[in-house]
């Protein structure tokens, strides 16, 4: 075993310490939930890594990916054109200098968001969910609706995971209410996962199978986070029937296509405003620190991993190599 692996293997119970700290060290935080949460994350990700035909597997998610950007590029060029990726009207004097953000890479969220829609309506993202969800309540022992939430934001965002539980939120316990929200941060919604593993394809192999195994190894650390900060002191109500008897949002097919394109279209213009006001932050913050300390956000986060490689994931001997890049 290597030293980063057992950097890593040290971390688990580290960050174990630092959940239940930053809960104020609450008393009733049972062992169940702590041997679940590590062993749940361990086994998830021992199966998904190193079992051959789960391994495989990432291939055809990648395979899935491909396709989506594929068939998204086609729609974009037929509406901006070259902007949108297609042939372009001129030599391009630089390489990848035509590759737009918002105009070739963002659109694939609607496609997503109009696919997901339309399998919750054909029941088969709530079938996988339901799935998931029993995993969990055998894990943990939580409620059928609070097991639903945590399995469908493996796969949707932080905004539609609650609306599948809507009809028993109010039934959910103070330590439920607060795992769904953790769960939504800890995980990656569908859209966004096929959106980074577009964007960072050519550099990581299998970056779609890579980020579903890290957002699926992410749900039982969710719980265990969560319960470690909030330990549960009431019992849970509900059954394992909520977790299949997902309620109907759309009509029809025709609806949750044209309902899931507007949802995407609403988290495309979400991002655009994100990405360009975080950005502008942190360019008006480099410009007060530049004229005080000579230093910008980007050289002094390259100093402090150059002198601090190993708790942050580089091993010493890439320091230098990480500084320059990071410049």
């Amino acid at each position: 075993m290597s030293l980063l692996q057992l950097q890593a293997l040290a971390g688990l119970p580290l960050l174990c310490l630092l959940a239940w700290a930053c809960g104020g060290c609450r008393p009733g935080v049972r062992a169940r939930v702590v041997l679940a949460g590590l062993g749940g994350q361990l086994l998830v990700a021992a199966l998904l890594l190193y079992v051959p035909p789960l391994r495989a597997g990432f291939a055809l998610v990648g395979d899935a990916v491909n396709a989506l950007a594929t068939a998204t590029r086609a729609g974009t060029s037929l509406v901006f054109g070259y902007l949108g990726g297609g042939p372009l009207p001129f030599a391009e004097a630089v390489p990848g200098a035509s590759f737009i953000l918002f105009f070739q890479a963002l659109p694939l969220v609607l496609l997503v968001g109009a696919l997901s829609a339309v399998l919750y309506h054909w029941r088969v993202m709530p079938l996988v969910v339901a799935v998931l969800a029993r995993g969990l309540r055998w894990l943990f022992g939580l409620s059928g609706a609070c097991n639903l939430s945590v399995a469908a934001n493996v796969f949707v965002g932080m905004v539609e995971a609650p609306l599948l539980i809507r009809p028993w939120l109010a039934g959910l316990t103070r330590a439920e209410l607060f795992i769904a929200m953790v769960a939504g941060l800890a995980t990656i919604s569908g859209n966004m996962l096929v959106v980074y593993a577009t964007m960072i394809a050519p550099v990581v192999p299998d970056a779609a199978g890579q980020l579903l195994t890290a957002s699926l190894v992410s749900a039982p650390g969710a719980i265990l986070a969560a319960l470690l900060m909030l330990p549960e002191r009431e019992v849970p109500v509900g059954t394992e029937a909520e977790a299949v008897a997902a309620p109907r949002i759309y009509d029809s097919t025709m609806d949750a296509l044209v309902r899931g394109t507007a949802d995407g279209l609403q988290l495309l213009f979400g991002i655009m405003a994100a990405l360009i006001v975080f950005v502008a932050l942190v360019a008006l913050l480099n410009g007060m620190l530049e004229p005080l300390t000579g230093l910008t956000c980007s050289r002094w986060r390259a100093g402090s991993s150059g002198r601090w490689p190993s708790p942050w994931g580089c091993p010493r001997r890439n320091a230098r190599r990480w500084r320059r890049a990071s410049a």
